[in-house]
């Protein structure tokens, strides 16, 4: 093999490591983008799932609060009920003396 060449393969070889390293670079810029959208999503989910759980505290506060009231309305009725009952007990009673003393 003559001095050129040599000269030539190493120059192709050359060529083509320099190829190969450019191509190299370009996958790295990639896989470096790719790692900061990467990144930039877990952090979108992040914040994302943050705002869900003080979503959910809010509706679970809201739901709290609503079942104490709907509690408070069911005691209230349950009352209301008992009073209608003795009234109803009483109009019973003064209709049985009514009819007993007009028999």
């Amino acid at each position: 093999m003559t001095e050129e060449e040599r000269i030539l393969r190493l120059e192709n070889a050359f060529s083509t490591l320099a190829e190969m390293a450019a191509e190299q670079q370009r996958r790295t810029t990639r896989l470096d983008e790719s790692f900061v959208a990467l990144v930039e999503l877990t952090r979108s989910h992040d914040e994302s799932i943050d705002e869900l759980k003080a979503d959910l505290k809010v509706a679970q506060a809201d739901t709290e609060r609503k079942f104490a009231a709907l509690a408070g309305a069911m005691k209230e009725l349950a009352e209301a009920q008992a009073h209608a009952d003795r009234r109803v007990d009483a109009l019973i009673d003064i209709v049985r003396e009514w009819r007993n003393g007009r028999g």
